[in-house]
């Protein structure tokens, strides 16, 4: 398959699309998805990037009518793109693998990555945090960085872990590590943190949200230059987002 292209998918939002923007390729959406897997199973691709999940209703119990589009959207979709002759699978996994219990969510990434990891020769599975970049929804701390007088849903003590899309961009691309990687940063960091390093009073909320403190040094061991923390992370975005 020499010359063949990428194939990332999600493109339309958050990581899928940033990784688009960043190395071009062929892009996987809802409205091309057929199409477009049936010419790549003839042609073949380089590296597929699997971005895509369909999380609705992730954490809930499902109405019946609903479950067979979770399932299609997700493990269906996976095992479509493992069937596409490729050099290389990359899956975009999640921490949510590391709660506790049961839910929808963490059951579909963990099945997933068994797939990937048994069809596929030459994978890379990288469970990541809360994603940083340009193409982020209004959540909890874009409210906290852009409204003048922020109120949150979260309390102050909520806690997350941060990378950027470019640091795992640089990874894939850069880096010729397989296997699992926990890509995350080397400290978490608080919401009240966060505040006090931008200088906003904040209204916090009644949810609190923990982040799993996960090590790192797999990661920074193929790739050191994910040794830093979240807050170094954010600062990193930060001025990013001011040039």
């Amino acid at each position: 398959m020499n010359g063949a292209q990428n194939l990332i998918t999600g493109v339309n939002s958050g990581l899928g699309k940033s990784v688009f923007e960043s190395v071009g390729g062929l892009g996987l959406s809802r409205s091309n998805r057929s199409s477009l897997i049936s010419e790549c199973k003839i042609s073949g691709v380089d590296t597929i990037v699997h971005c895509a999940f369909g999380a609705q209703g992730g954490y809930e119990q499902f109405e019946l009518e609903d479950y067979y589009k979770y399932v299609d959207d997700n493990i269906l979709l996976t095992k479509e793109l493992l069937d596409i002759p490729h050099n290389r699978f990359v899956y975009v996994s999640s921490l949510v693998v590391y709660e506790k219990g049961y839910n929808n969510y963490k059951m579909t990434k963990l099945y997933c990555e068994s797939m990937v990891q048994k069809l596929s020769e030459n994978n890379l599975i990288l469970r990541c945090p809360a994603i940083l970049n340009f193409n982020m929804k209004r959540n909890n701390l874009i409210r906290l960085i852009e409204d003048d007088n922020p109120k949150l849903s979260l309390t102050s003590d909520s806690n997350f872990n941060y990378v950027t899309d470019s640091d795992i961009i640089d990874f894939i691309f850069n880096c010729d590590s397989t296997g699992t990687f926990d890509f995350v940063s080397s400290k978490n960091i608080k919401l009240e943190e966060i505040s006090s390093m931008i200088n906003k009073e904040v209204n916090f909320g009644q949810y609190r949200f923990r982040t799993p403190e996960i090590s790192n040094k797999k990661l920074i061991g193929s790739w050191p230059k994910m040794n830093k923390t979240s807050q170094e992370t954010l600062e990193q975005f930060l001025t990013s987002r001011e040039i």
